[in-house]
């Protein structure tokens, strides 16, 4: 094969076959899993106004301050490539005026641009839910409870889930005077990033991948310690819920997530087998977030999930199993006419079917079933014909048979295990 003229482009994923197979079983999964839960389906645009992420994230967040895709249109009008998927479900929502309480998942591309690494791209796929209108510690623990189930369904049992509570609007203030006094303590000692964090929203310092940053933050205040009655009621909430569930967690106080719109509840699933960059996706409560863009005071929360790293953290799929596919082969020109007929029998039953019109012989024709991946081979020859019947050969197995003419379907239908 010759060489490509243009690779494409940094930070990008292409999904070959079996991979874009896998991408669509981990899709499957979590949309069955989701409406199991009564999740319905929201789709949004790949781009919204630029506003909606600065609003929402912060304008001092790093998603907005260095990760977005943002233009401009012929009309002038300021654009941004969706970085994440929360803003523009609730921009949707009351725009659209769905009717609250509403639990709502979706499944697309989001893109951010930052340095790509193993299983972070700068086009990536998100699974999420919001739940929004729902205030009871039970929805946090039903999402987290969601998500190792999710895994789980996947294969993947090397998983921690992580859990904190940054507190509300009331008892922040005081643990956000605390922290930037300790941090003010150590300010020569920070990154420079992390120096403007202190001075625009200090929590951010906990997401810091700055070694010397990592160690300044361990001796740092814990916003556990501050939390008030009520925060202090919903996160004990939280946890008995999860532990009547049987799910372990562990608490993470540095768990501040990157985005300025959460409050309480925080989480985080990491995997063992991905490395530094260890998380899978995770979430938290943003009872504010629906307010600030104009709403209603709603209470509501969310998790996102990786796919590209989801499937880095499945176990190895091995050898590719052979398709859920049927191969017409023909032996002589005289029975083409008949294993064409066959094809569009076979698919008018809802059969993957294939059969190689360009090989003139047999052997290419098998050659070709099995660079296919089919599953098993109908073969049709002069005998064959003739008899009324057709032989089928699993290509797994290499076992053969005969069937009658009106017992093909359910014979190939058993073979494909449909």
């Amino acid at each position: 094969m010759a060489e490509p003229t243009q690779a494409r482009p940094k930070g990008t994923l292409d999904f070959v076959p079996p991979d874009a197979e896998r991408k669509h079983h981990v899709e499957s999964v979590f949309r069955i899993l989701a409406r199991r839960y009564a999740f319905q389906e929201i789709v949004t645009p790949v781009f919204e106004h630029t506003e909606v992420f600065v609003k929402s994230s912060g304008a001092a967040s790093d998603v907005v301050t260095k990760e977005m895709y943002s233009f401009q249109d012929r009309a002038g009008r300021d654009l941004t490539l969706r970085p994440e998927g929360t803003p523009g479900v609730v921009r949707a929502v009351l725009e659209n005026r769905v009717r609250l309480p509403a639990r709502l998942y979706y499944i697309g591309p989001y893109f951010r641009y930052g340095r790509p690494q193993k299983g972070r791209y700068r086009e990536f796929n998100q699974l999420g839910l919001e739940a929004l209108g729902e205030a009871t510690p039970m929805t946090d623990a039903e999402l987290i409870y969601f998500g190792d189930e999710f895994f789980r369904d996947l294969g993947i049992v090397d998983l921690t889930t992580r859990l904190n509570s940054i507190g509300c609007r009331e008892c922040r203030p005081a643990y956000r005077a605390e922290l930037v006094g300790f941090l003010e303590q150590h300010r020569d000692k920070l990154c420079d990033d992390c120096r403007v964090r202190l001075e625009r929203n200090p929590l951010r310092v906990f997401d810091c991948k700055n070694a010397t940053c990592h160690r300044v933050v361990g001796d740092a205040p814990k916003p556990r310690a501050f939390l008030c009655a009520d925060c202090g009621r919903h996160f004990e909430g939280v946890t008995t819920a999860l532990e009547r569930l049987g799910l372990k967690y562990e608490l993470d106080d540095r768990l501040v997530r990157g985005l300025d719109y959460y409050n309480r509840t925080t989480f985080e699933y990491v995997s063992g087998r991905l490395g530094a960059q260890d998380s899978l996706g995770g979430g938290g409560r943003y009872d504010y977030l629906v307010a600030g863009f104009g709403g209603p005071e709603t209470p509501a929360t969310g998790l996102a999930i990786g796919l590209e790293r989801t499937m880095l953290a499945m176990p190895d799929p091995g050898k590719p199993a052979r398709r859920r596919l049927a191969f017409v082969v023909w032996m002589t020109e005289a029975e083409r006419a008949a294993a064409w007929d066959l094809v569009d029998r076979l698919r008018a039953e809802g059969i993957p079917t294939l059969m190689d019109y360009d090989a003139d012989r047999p052997k290419r024709q098998f050659k070709s079933a099995d660079a296919a991946g089919a599953a098993c081979c109908v073969i049709i020859g002069p005998d064959e014909l003739a008899h009324g019947m057709y032989s089928v050969k699993d290509l797994a197995s290499g076992e053969q048979s005969r069937v009658p003419h009106d017992l093909i379907v359910p014979q190939v239908r058993a073979m494909l295990r449909d």
